[in-house]
C-alpha cells in the first residue's frame, strides 16, 4: 500500500445548520490534537510464510542514550501489507517476525527482519518502510532481541485496516451510530474502527464487484436496499468503510490503494462503483487514479447519485465560523482546488458513468432546486453531465433516491447494460 495514502485526514465534514451541539464540536477539536500527535508507518513485507497472519510487525523507540524500547506492534493487514500507528516526534526501529508458535516473542528459528531507524515522524504523516523477513534462521541484533521480546508488555494501540474482510450488513461497525461517530469524532473511528474494503461474502471470482461509496456522515447499511436487489449469482457487492470527513483526495487514494491490493491478490478483470452524495466525489477521484496513475482498465461502470459535483454553499461557512476548522470542509466548498482538480480532467474512456440525481420538485426550476440537502445545480455540474453515458432524474429526496423502487429499477438495468444512453428528467416517465 501506498504510503502516501492511507492514513486519511481525521475529521468530518460538517453538518453545517445552526445548533450544532458544543459537545460534538469539542470531540472535533479532540480529534484534531490526536491527530497532530500521531503518526504512521506503513509498508510491504516480503516474506515466504505459508501463514501471513501470524507474521508480527512491531516498532521499536529510539531515544538518544536510552535502550530500544517496544511501543506498538500489528499483524498484517492483507497478505503482505502493515500498519502501525506512532507519536509523532521521534525515531523508531521498524521489524518483523514470524511468529509461528503465536507467543508474541521472536524465538530461535523463526524468519525475522529489520529496517534502519526512521527519522523522527511528524504528526499526521505517513512514512514507508518496506521491510523483508530473512530466512529461517536469522536472528536479530541483540539490542533488537531484547527489546522485542517485551512485546507481550506492550498495551497495543491498532489502526486497523480491511482487505477484503468478510462481514455482513447487520456488523456494528456498519451502523448510522458508527456513521456519525466518523463525522465528528474521525480520529477514534480510524483507530478504533478502521478503514478498508469489506466483503459482503467471500469472494468468487465468477462474479463481478461492485464497491459501494457512502457520503459524509454516511454508512454501508444505507445501501441495503439496493445491495438486496442484485443478483448475486452475478455480482458480489464490496463496501468502502472510511471516517466520511477525511480530506477527499486522501479518501480517493485509500481506496484506490485498497482496490490495487485485492487486484493484485484476487485478479478480477472488471469492477462496478456505485456511490452516494459525497461519496461520489471520492469515488471519481479513486477512478481516476486508477486508470491514470495506475493504468488500470478494469472500472468499468460508474452509478453516481446526488452526488454535489459543484460542492455545497455550506461548506464555506464551516470553514469560516465553525468552532473547530474541519478539513473536508475546504474540499467541499464551491469549486474547491479538490473539485477543480477532479475535473481537470475527464473519466478514462473504459467508464461508462451514469449520473442519477434527485429533482423532488421538477416544477421547480433546476437552478434554484434541492433534494433536501443538495443543489440539483450541483449534482448537474456540466462537466459531470458532459461526461456522463447517461443522467438520470428521479423525483426523490437526497436520501429517498437510496430506498426508491424507481431507482432500484433502473439501476438494475444500468448493470444488466440495458439503461438508456440519454438524459432523462425527473419525473419523465
Amino acid at each position: 500500500m501506498s504510503a502516501r495514502t492511507l492514513w486519511p485526514a481525521l475529521v468530518a465534514l460538517a453538518v453545517l445548520a445552526a445548533g450544532c451541539p458544543a459537545g460534538r464540536f469539542g470531540t472535533l477539536q479532540r480529534n484534531l490534537a490526536d491527530s497532530a500527535n500521531t503518526a504512521v508507518v506503513t509498508g510491504e513485507l516480503a516474506h515466504a510464510e505459508s501463514d501471513p497472519a501470524k507474521i508480527v510487525v512491531f516498532a521499536l523507540l529510539q531515544k538518544e542514550g536510552a535502550a530500544l524500547e517496544a511501543v506498538n506492534y500489528a499483524h498484517l493487514a492483507g497478505p503482505a501489507t502493515y500498519v502501525l500507528r506512532l507519536a509523532a516526534g521521534e525515531r523508531y526501529v521498524i521489524g518483523a517476525f514470524a511468529d509461528r508458535n503465536d507467543n508474541l516473542r521472536p524465538d530461535p528459528g523463526e524468519a525475522v527482519g529489520w529496517a534502519v531507524p526512521t527519522p523522527p515522524l511528524a504528526g499526521r504523516s505517513i512514512t514507508r518502510v518496506d521491510l523483508a523477513l530473512a530466512p529461517a534462521g536469522g536472528s536479530f541484533p541483540a539490542d533488537i532481541a531484547r527489546a522485542a521480546d517485551r512485546l507481550p508488555e506492550v498495551e497495543h494501540r491498532p489502526l486497523p485496516l480491511a482487505l477484503g474482510e468478510v462481514a455482513g450488513l447487520d456488523d456494528p461497525r456498519f451502523s448510522p451510530e458508527f456513521g456519525r461517530l466518523g463525522l465528528w469524532a474521525p480520529f477514534d473511528f480510524t483507530t478504533q474502527v478502521g478503514i478498508g474494503v469489506y466483503f459482503l461474502a467471500p469472494y468468487d471470482p465468477r462474479k463481478v464487484p461492485i464497491v459501494f461509496v457512502s457520503g459524509a456522515g454516511g454508512h454501508p447499511r444505507e445501501w441495503r436496499t439496493l445491495i438486496e436487489a442484485l443478483d448475486r449469482n452475478r455480482y458480489q457487492p464490496w463496501v468502502y468503510l472510511y471516517p466520511s470527513g477525511t480530506r477527499l483526495a486522501t479518501a480517493a487514494r485509500v481506496l484506490d490503494d485498497c482496490i490495487e491490493l485485492l487486484h493484485a491478490e484476487y485478479g478480477f478483470q472488471r469492477l462496478y462503483v456505485t456511490a452516494h452524495s459525497m461519496g461520489g466525489l471520492v469515488a471519481r477521484g479513486f477512478i481516476q487514479h486508477n486508470a491514470y496513475d495506475d493504468r488500470r482498465d478494469y472500472v468499468r461502470t460508474f452509478v453516481t447519485l446526488a452526488t454535489p459535483w459543484r460542492g455545497h454553499r455550506a461548506a464555506r461557512l464551516g470553514v469560516e465560523l465553525a468552532p473547530a476548522t474541519i478539513p473536508s470542509s475546504i474540499d467541499m466548498q464551491v469549486d474547491s482546488g479538490f473539485q477543480q482538480a477532479l475535473f481537470a480532467r475527464p473519466l478514462p474512456p473504459g467508464v461508462a458513468h451514469y449520473l442519477l440525481y434527485a429533482h423532488p420538485d421538477p416544477a421547480v426550476p433546476a437552478a434554484t432546486a434541492s433534494d433536501g440537502v443538495v443543489s440539483v445545480a450541483s449534482q448537474l455540474r456540466p462537466e459531470a453531465v458532459d461526461g456522463a453515458r447517461a443522467v438520470l432524474g428521479f423525483r426523490e429526496t437526497h436520501t429517498s433516491v437510496l430506498t426508491s423502487g424507481t431507482v432500484v429499477a433502473d439501476y438494475l438495468e444500468i448493470l444488466a447494460g440495458t439503461a438508456p444512453a440519454a438524459t432523462r428528467p425527473a419525473g419523465s416517465p
